[in-house]
């Protein structure tokens, strides 16, 4: 059976592109290819053109993986099981917390939103099922920072550039650091009010069954003086961990 070299290459491009979040530069996948810079740059720069890999911005051109690359391997049935079962989980969130319920993951340097369930009197929200925001002003985002692993968060976090949204989003990374701290030790992370003015939004980490970091869930709803958000974050670290049960994982 013969190969094809272009598709070959292609396919392991988007392989190690994937495994390497922070971004790779056209010089590096030359190198790690053997490959001529024209052959390479015209492989990302159709891989970029349909989706499958985005660039990063800054000073240095990098290629990270896209989104349409993981809605690509979303369709796989273990990855289409997974997120049948977190929806299901998501709609019993919304419905009992009464707010909306999201499911996000990681790409590049913003969270993606994957899934969303809403509670029986919609809360208009700006997120939608494959938009992305940043990382240092939701609560999926910061959950993300705070639980990957350490080298690839401190990687991330070093390249933020933190922009205000509102007069509540953090101004610094000194500030998102101890943040994250907080986060890190109380098992879920607030947003308030930090990305929209008039919502607060509380999140936890979701578990695969090896211990990875699979993504994070949410609610989300209208901010009001009265309500009790350190509840509404321990809600959601139980949903999260009773997820992560769910879905094969055996720690606390």
């Amino acid at each position: 059976m013969k190969i094809n070299r272009t598709v070959q290459r292609t396919v392991q491009i988007l392989s190690y592109t994937a495994a390497h979040p922070e971004g790779v530069s056209l010089d590096e996948l030359c190198e790690q290819f053997s490959l001529p810079k024209t052959s390479a740059y015209d492989i990302l720069v159709t891989l970029v053109q349909e989706g499958m890999l985005s660039v990063k911005p800054g000073p240095k051109q990098l290629y990270q993986i896209g989104i349409f690359a993981y809605r690509v391997g979303m369709s796989y049935p273990d990855a289409s099981d997974t997120l049948k079962l977190i929806g299901a989980e998501l709609s019993d969130l919304a419905r009992e917390s009464d707010r909306t319920a999201f499911f996000g993951k990681l790409s590049g340097k913003e969270v993606l939103y994957i899934l969303k369930e809403v509670p029986e009197n919609p809360i208009i929200t700006t997120a939608t099922v494959g938009s992305t925001a940043p990382l240092y002003c939701t609560s999926l985002g910061k959950i993300l920072l705070a639980f990957l692993p350490a080298e690839q968060a401190d990687a991330l976090i070093a390249d933020l550039d933190i922009q205000p949204r509102t007069q509540y989003t953090l101004k610094s990374l000194n500030e998102l650091t101890q943040n994250l701290q907080l986060i890190r030790s109380r098992g879920y992370a607030l947003d308030f009010r930090e990305y929209e003015e008039h919502m607060v939004c509380a999140s936890a980490p979701v578990y695969q069954r090896n211990g990875s970091l699979e993504g994070a869930v949410s609610i989300s709803g209208f901010y009001r003086p009265e309500d009790d958000y350190e509840k509404a974050g321990q809600m959601i670290r139980q949903k999260a961990a009773e997820i992560s049960r769910l879905l094969g994982y055996q720690g606390k």
